[in-house]
C-alpha cells in the first residue's frame, strides 16, 4: 500500500501508477491525453454501444476537487464523448452524450440539487431505451 500522503484514499503502488502514470492502464480521462490516443482508448464505446444498444450518459462534476482547477471541464467531457462516438457508423448516431454539472462535487454531495438533477438526467437515459421484453422463464 502506498502511504496515506501519496493518494486520498487507500491505494496499492499498481493502481496508483495505472491511474496517475501518463499511457497508464487506467489512464482513459486525462485532460493531457490528445484526441487521438482517447479515440484509441475509448472509441470502441460507440461500436459496441451501437451493437448492443447502448446508450452512455458521461456525467461530469463542474467542481470535482479532485480535478486540477487548470482543466476545462466541458471542454475534457466533449472530447470524452466525440473519442467515444468516434467509431460510430455515422456522424448522426451517438451513443454517449455529455452531462455537465456545474456545481458539482466529485460525489455530488455539496451543490443544491446536484444529485437530483444527475438520478433525473439517468432516469431519462433508461426511459429513452427501447423497451426489450425478458425471455420467458422454462
Amino acid at each position: 500500500m502506498m502511504p496515506r500522503s501519496a493518494f486520498w484514499a487507500p491505494i496499492t503502488a499498481s493502481r496508483f501508477l495505472s491511474l496517475q502514470d501518463v499511457g497508464g492502464d487506467d489512464d482513459f480521462f486525462s485532460s493531457d491525453l490528445n484526441r487521438e490516443e482517447m479515440e484509441d482508448k475509448l472509441g470502441h464505446i460507440g461500436k459496441d454501444g451501437e451493437e448492443y444498444g447502448l446508450n452512455v450518459l458521461v456525467a461530469y462534476s463542474g467542481d470535482d476537487e479532485y480535478v486540477p482547477e487548470f482543466v476545462d471541464k466541458e471542454q475534457l467531457v466533449d472530447k470524452m464523448c466525440f473519442a467515444m462516438n468516434s467509431q460510430c457508423s455515422s456522424s448522426s448516431v451517438k451513443v454517449a452524450r455529455p452531462f455537465m454539472i456545474p456545481t458539482g462535487n466529485h460525489n455530488l454531495s455539496k451543490g443544491e440539487g446536484d444529485a437530483e438533477r444527475f438520478v433525473e438526467a439517468v432516469g431519462e437515459m433508461l426511459s429513452n431505451l427501447p423497451k426489450q421484453s425478458l425471455p420467458a422463464e422454462q
